[in-house]
C-alpha cells in the first residue's frame, strides 16, 4: 500500500463549508510566523484543554477535513455502510456481533456504551458553551429494506440484549413489515429500529471552540496558536522531545499529537494498512412538498443499501449520502482525491430519495439534489479507531481512523485523549482499551479491510 500523501490543497466545498464562507478562521494564524516551541503540536483540528502552549496546525483550513465535508460510514460490513453526515448517531446495538467476535464481550459493550456517552458529552457541551449549530437531538431508524439485513439486526440486537447490553428504553422493534413501512414511510422496509442519535452543523460546532480557545488564550504566552495552510512534511526525534518541519519552518515541542486520520500513515509509516483513506460522497436535496413542512421526516435513517437520509431541522433541506455500490471499491479504498465527485455516485444519489421513500412524487425545479460533494475518511481494519500514546515514541500520541463514525466518538476520545496527555490514567477516561495503538494491533494483517470489503462489494441476496 502507497502513503496516503498530503490533502489536497484546491477541495472541492461541502454544504457545510459552502454556509461558512463567512469564517473568520478561514486563513486564520494567530501569529504571524510560527513560534520556536510549543509544549504541545496537534496536527490536524483537535482540541486542547491545558495551561500549556499548544500550536494546533492544519494542512488546510480550520475543520476541513472529512468532519465538514461527507457523510461518515459506521457499520463494519461494506455491504451495510451508513453515514452520518452532521449525524451523531450512536451504535446501540448493531455492530456489537462484530466488535465481541473481534475484542471479546466487555471491550464490545463499551464501545456501544462510549458512543451513547458521545452523545450526551456532545449534548452537554453545546448547550453549556451556547453554541450555534442547529443541534438537534431526537431518534433515528435503522430501515433493514430486505430480509438478510433484517436477520442480521435481529441476531445483534439479540446478542446484544443477552449479554446484558441496555435496551428496555432504548431501541424500539418493529418487526411486522407492514407496520415498519408504515413508521418510515419506506415502501421496501421489512424491518426497523429505532434509537436515540443527534444531527449539527459539524463545522459550526469545531469553528466555535476554536474560537473559544484562540480569543480566550490565542495571544498568551500559554494557549493555542491556530495555524492554517500549514502541512506537516516530517516530525523527527529530538533531545528533548519532537522536531515538527514545515514549509513554514519548524517547531520544537514536547509532545506531538497525531489529528491526522485518513493521512495519518504518510508521517507515521507504522499505519499503513492499518488507517486506510476511503472517499466518500454525499449530496443536500431540496424535498418535494410531500416531505416538507409538517410532512418533515421526524427521525433521522440508516438504509440497508449503504446510504442514509438526516432532513435537517432548520431548514427542512435533507443531507443524503451513500451510493457505495455505483463504484469498484477498489476506486474509492486508498483514495483521497476529494476535488472532485464520480458521477456515478452522484446520479446514484441523485435518482435513489423516490425509490426510498414513498410518495416522493414528481421534482419541480429547485427541488431534488441541488450540490454534491467528496471527502476522505479514515477506515480501520476493525471499524474502531487508534487513541493514545504510541508505545515506541514517548511524547507522540494519535487520534485517527475513526472508521467515518466519528461524530459517534471523536469528542469522547479527544477528552480522555487530553487527560491522557497531561498524565492521567487510561483507566480513569472511560474510553475502550481496545483503542490503544498497541503493538499487537499495529501487526495485525494489512490486507484483511481491502479483502472483506471487496468480498461484500457485491453480496448475495441484496437489493
Amino acid at each position: 500500500m502507497e502513503s496516503p500523501g498530503y490533502p489536497r490543497p484546491d477541495p472541492c466545498l461541502s454544504f457545510w463549508l459552502q454556509g461558512a464562507r463567512n469564517s473568520t478562521l478561514i486563513g486564520h494564524r494567530t501569529t504571524e510566523a510560527l513560534p520556536e516551541r510549543s509544549n504541545i503540536i496537534i496536527i490536524g483540528s483537535g482540541f486542547p484543554n491545558s495551561p500549556e502552549s499548544v500550536t494546533l496546525l492544519e494542512a488546510r483550513e480550520a475543520c476541513d477535513g472529512a468532519t465538514a465535508r461527507n457523510g461518515s460510514p459506521s457499520d463494519i460490513s461494506y455491504r451495510h455502510i451508513r453515514l452520518n453526515g452532521g449525524h451523531c448517531r450512536p451504535d446501540c446495538y448493531r455492530d456489537y456481533k462484530h466488535y465481541k467476535a473481534t475484542f471479546g464481550r466487555e471491550q464490545a459493550l463499551k464501545i456501544v456504551q462510549n458512543e451513547k456517552d458521545t452523545l450526551n458529552l456532545m449534548t452537554e457541551v453545546i448547550e453549556k458553551e451556547g453554541i450555534d449549530c442547529d443541534f438537534w437531538r431526537g431518534f433515528t431508524w435503522d430501515v433493514a429494506m430486505d430480509e438478510t439485513l433484517a436477520d442480521d439486526l435481529a441476531a445483534s440486537y439479540q446478542e446484544f440484549a443477552d449479554d446484558g447490553g441496555p435496551v428496555e428504553g432504548i431501541i424500539e422493534r418493529i418487526l411486522d413489515p407492514e407496520k415498519a413501512r408504515r413508521a418510515t414511510r419506506c415502501p421496501s422496509a421489512t424491518a426497523a429500529y429505532k434509537s436515540p442519535a443527534g444531527s449539527l452543523w459539524p463545522q459550526k460546532l469545531v469553528s466555535h471552540l476554536l474560537k473559544l480557545c484562540v480569543e480566550k488564550h490565542g495571544l498568551q504566552a500559554t494557549g493555542l496558536n491556530l495555524q492554517t495552510r500549514t502541512p506537516v512534511r516530517e516530525v523527527l526525534p529530538s533531545t528533548d522531545g519532537w522536531r515538527v518541519k514545515t514549509d513554514r519552518g519548524d517547531v520544537q515541542t514536547e509532545k506531538v499529537v497525531y489529528a491526522t486520520n485518513a493521512f495519518t500513515a504518510t508521517l507515521l509509516p507504522e499505519f499503513l494498512g492499518r488507517i486506510w483513506p476511503f472517499k466518500g460522497q454525499c449530496s443536500v436535496v431540496v424535498p418535494t412538498a410531500p416531505y416538507s413542512g409538517k410532512n418533515m421526516l421526524t427521525e433521522t435513517y440508516a438504509l440497508s443499501d449503504a446510504e442514509y437520509i438526516i432532513q435537517r431541522q432548520k431548514d427542512g433541506v435533507m443531507i443524503y449520502g451513500g451510493a457505495r455500490r455505483s463504484m469498484p471499491v477498489d476506486k474509492l479504498l486508498g483514495n483521497t482525491d476529494d476535488t472532485e465527485t464520480y458521477p456515478e455516485m452522484t446520479k446514484a444519489l441523485k435518482d435513489a430519495l423516490p425509490l426510498h421513500l414513498g410518495g416522493w412524487g414528481p421534482e419541480a425545479l429547485g427541488e431534488g439534489m441541488i450540490h454534491a460533494w467528496s471527502g476522505i475518511m479514515g477506515y480501520t481494519t476493525e471499524g474502531v479507531p487508534y487513541v493514545g500514546e504510541l508505545h515506541n515514541k514517548p511524547g507522540a500520541f494519535v487520534c485517527a481512523g475513526h472508521h467515518g463514525h466519528g461524530m459517534a466518538r471523536i469528542m469522547s476520545c479527544a477528552k480522555g485523549l487530553a487527560a491522557v496527555i497531561q498524565g492521567s490514567s487510561w483507566e480513569s477516561t472511560g474510553l475502550p482499551e481496545c483503542f490503544q495503538p498497541t503493538p499487537e494491533r499495529l501487526s495485525a494483517p494489512s490486507q484483511a479491510l481491502l479483502h472483506r470489503m471487496r468480498a461484500q462489494e457485491h453480496p448475495v441476496n441484496d437489493t
